[in-house]
């Protein structure tokens, strides 16, 4: 126990001098009663002589400054307490821009529900902790390189939302490949930020048509990093907007002028993280996304050590009560 104001606990040196005070008082008192000759008459209706309920009745009240004089002084109790110190986490999301994408199953489409989530992810960050992002559809982009600054990857995810360039195709192998080049050059670049975990994200409806997705997972496999899947879109076929014309969604459609479905197909996914040491995610809605990215990296982020924190709980609020409640019995009795 500590007291976050001792000097207030010299206080008692002037509770002690009152003594002699109480003493004078109580003799004084006891004079008057013996002159007056009413001391028989107060015994009659009490169970205590007058004499003797005059000495409680002051040590209840000298008790009841002692306790204020303690409460004054603000006194703490002190708790020690070991806190894990997280380690840095290197988050490279892989997100497919293909067409796809862009159905409205989820509100306001597949990839519009994950660019705001990434986006919330990305504010909410520890302060270290650093995100790369890496678009694909039949080809393949390096958006941005690991980086700490937040305000970085919000203006590329505004980038994405904005472009309407449609790119047929969807090349997951391309885009785990630029997510190995990504930890790569920042292994070159940062030799310092070798110890941080890497983990990738990737987020897609599960559709791929390329034929280089199993030489890059085992390049992935090479650096020893988890692919977390994600898998965003409703089990239902729906069609696939590919631009607006006066407020009214234009579909693609094949060349007979019947519209391409889209159908969510976690297969793809389910493999990749199966065969990295991932894990596979569903989300039907849009809304679990926040929730699986807080868990993902929850589950990735190493304990690097343990540091003491001192904490300090005030209890004066006892002393306060004790006061009250001695300063009642003793105008009791």
């Amino acid at each position: 126990m500590k007291f976050l104001y001792p000097a207030y606990l010299n206080l008692f040196f002037l509770l002690l001098a009152l003594l002699p005070c109480w003493l004078y008082f109580l003799h004084n008192k006891r004079r008057s009663r013996r002159i007056l000759g009413i001391g028989l008459a107060l015994k009659r209706i009490s169970h205590f002589s007058s004499l003797r309920r005059d000495v409680i009745r002051c040590l209840l009240l000298n008790l009841v400054m002692a306790a204020i004089i303690l409460a004054v002084a603000h006194p703490q109790r002190v708790q020690e307490k070991k806190v894990a110190q997280a380690g840095v986490l290197d988050v490279v999301f892989l997100l497919d821009t293909s067409p796809s994408m862009r159905a409205t199953d989820i509100e306001p489409s597949r990839l519009g529900r994950a660019l705001e989530v990434i986006a919330a992810y990305s504010r909410s960050k520890l302060e270290h902790d650093r995100i790369g992002l890496v678009s694909f559809a039949g080809a393949s982009m390096i958006i941005s390189y690991l980086t700490e600054d937040a305000n970085n990857i919000l203006y590329y995810l505004d980038y994405l939302k904005e472009d309407t360039t449609v790119s047929h195709g969807t090349n997951i192998g391309a885009g785990l490949r630029n997510a190995v080049t990504v930890i790569r050059k920042d292994a070159e670049l940062h030799p310092a930020a070798g110890r941080n975990k890497k983990v990738f994200i990737l987020l897609s409806d599960g559709e791929d048509n390329s034929i280089e997705l199993d030489g890059a997972v085992a390049a992935v496999r090479e650096q020893r990093v988890k692919v977390h899947t994600v898998g965003v879109g409703s089990a239902e076929d729906v069609p696939i907007p590919i631009s607006y014309e006066a407020g009214r969604p234009v579909y693609l459609e094949d060349d007979g002028g019947k519209r391409i479905m889209t159908r969510f197909d976690e297969r793809t996914l389910h493999w990749i993280a199966e065969k990295t040491g991932g894990k596979f995610q569903r989300s039907l809605s849009g809304y679990e996304l926040g929730q699986t990215f807080s868990e993902i990296t929850l589950k990735e982020r190493e304990i690097t050590g343990f540091r003491k924190v001192v904490e300090y709980q005030d209890f004066y609020h006892g002393f306060l009560l004790a006061a009250a409640a001695i300063f009642l019995l003793a105008l009791l009795i």
